[in-house]
């Protein structure tokens, strides 16, 4: 979608992590806050500056200019605030009307469809106690944009945050959403979502359970053999919990039935979880994040015009050296990733995958890093599941070598040759023990512990991690 016309969106999307920009503080200090909440919420990509604030006794006004900047072409919006903060408004401290308004080069098309309504409305309820109730709203659009049909359901999201801003409850749905053009089509029919997450004192992460589900997803290509593509029933859960001083994360997630270039799946199902993940180490990690390297400040200033611009910050930080320097303090809790269960359900039969893979050292030494890692694999498919895979892989390398070559060879000649040499693969690596045929499942569990690999409870030989390296890095 053009940047210029989803602008009213990407309002939206960026007033859920700015929400500190419409909770404003009553009493004298009122336009104080309000002040401070824009330039805390301004960073690298958002800018917001208050072009007018006006008091009156019971009541205030103000205008924001918002500019999104992430990929060097900004777009701005503005933005209305209505302030009514006395005599007892409507039972609480305050209330802020929050209407937003398009980009004056957005699309004609749109603007008429919007008809003078804002694209973005926010109402914030503020407690005695400053915390804030908020309700955000964007109303149903039909539009002819830039030779594309764009039907918007509208959106609905709704979250309240104490007065320190460091939780947030809420939910946020979407009816339906279809673009089409010229090229295809793709809709989405009834998205929403749950959170409740906070962030912990002194912390730079969130915690906390967050859940997702839609509908269903369908997208179209114009080209007379091509086939739709479609997801029905998606949820997502996920959770981060604080355990004293190290974190546990969670992600469940499942897609009743998918369908692709003709091919379908039901009952995806997904299991992971991150264990033993040292709370500090995260922490110093998102902030360094934060900072900018060397790098990105020569770039912001060749950018700015700056006549410094071949002297980077000597200050500016270089993540992943960083990360490599604190490497042992998250070693030393021994992480652990764990993914339980991958699945699916083809014509063919079930499809399922599971993998763990621990660090076993004190992280005191990473010239021990191999040997201290243990993995474990575990995997069972169908063999036309397998043979599928493989030939498809072939396919694509025999067509990727030969793309920049004159050649008279047909689409048939690459599939029958790509078939054959997954049927060899197949027979070395079932040779080699490293898959076993049990009725028609391919099946194999592969340890990786002490330096040493085990594949079926029996050690691998030169040959066998040979043929299973290059089965991985094919």
């Amino acid at each position: 979608m053009n940047k210029k016309i989803g602008a009213g969106i990407a309002a939206a999307v960026v007033l859920v992590t700015g929400v500190l920009g419409t909770s404003y503080y009553m009493g004298g200090k009122l336009q104080q806050d309000f002040t401070n909440a824009a330039a805390q919420w301004s960073r690298d990509d958002l800018k917001i500056q208050i072009t007018s604030y006006e008091r009156g006794a019971f009541s205030s006004a103000a205008k924001t200019v918002w500019t999104l900047d992430q990929d060097g072409d900004p777009v701005q919006f503005t933005a209305e605030h209505k302030i009514s903060h006395g005599p007892l408004p409507m039972g609480h401290a305050a209330q802020i009307n929050t209407l937003f308004h398009l980009p004056d080069d957005a699309d004609p098309g749109l603007k008429a469809a919007l008809n003078g309504r804002a694209p973005v409305q926010l109402l914030t309820k503020v407690g005695w106690g400053h915390s804030t109730s908020n309700l955000m709203t964007s109303p149903p659009v039909k539009a002819r944009v830039n030779d594309s049909d764009m039907d918007w359901g509208g959106m609905t999201i709704q979250w309240d945050m104490p007065s320190d801003m460091k939780a947030i409850k809420g939910t946020a749905s979407i009816p339906a959403l279809q673009f089409k053009d010229e090229e295809g089509s793709m809709s989405l029919e009834k998205a929403c979502m749950r959170f409740d997450v906070l962030q912990p004192k002194g912390q730079q992460f969130w915690i906390g359970p967050m859940n997702m589900a839609i509908d269903k997803v369908t997208t179209t290509h114009a080209e007379p053999d091509s086939l739709p593509s479609s997801i029905q029933g998606l949820s997502l859960d996920s959770d981060t919990v604080l355990k004293t001083d190290t974190l546990e994360m969670t992600l469940k997630g499942g897609i009743k039935s998918a369908q692709m270039q003709g091919k379908t799946a039901d009952d995806l199902v997904w299991d992971l979880s991150l264990r033993n993940i040292d709370a500090a180490w995260l922490n110093h990690v998102m902030e360094l994040s934060q900072k900018k390297s060397p790098d990105q400040e020569q770039t912001d200033s060749e950018d700015d015009g700056s006549d410094d611009a071949e002297s980077p910050n000597p200050g500016g930080i270089d993540l992943r050296q960083a990360m490599l320097k604190t490497i042992s303090q998250a070693l030393a809790r021994k992480p652990e990733i764990e993914i339980k269960r991958l699945a699916m359900r083809t014509p063919e039969g079930v499809s399922e995958f599971a993998a763990t893979l621990q660090y076993l050292g004190d992280g005191e030494n990473l010239n021990k890093l191999p040997t201290d890692l243990k993995l474990t694999l575990k995997t069972s498919l169908p063999k036309p599941v397998m043979e599928s895979m493989i030939t498809a892989r072939k396919r694509n390398q025999l067509i990727e070598a030969l793309d920049e070559e004159d050649n008279d060879y047909s689409m048939e000649d690459f599939e029958r040759t790509a078939k054959i040499q997954a049927a060899a693969d197949i027979q070395m690596l079932q040779k080699s023990g490293i898959f076993e045929d049990k009725s028609g499942l391919m099946s194999t569990q592969i340890v990786y512990e002490a330096g040493m690999f085990q594949v079926n409870g029996k050690p691998l030989d030169g040959e066998g991690t040979a043929m299973l390296f290059g089965t991985l890095t094919d």
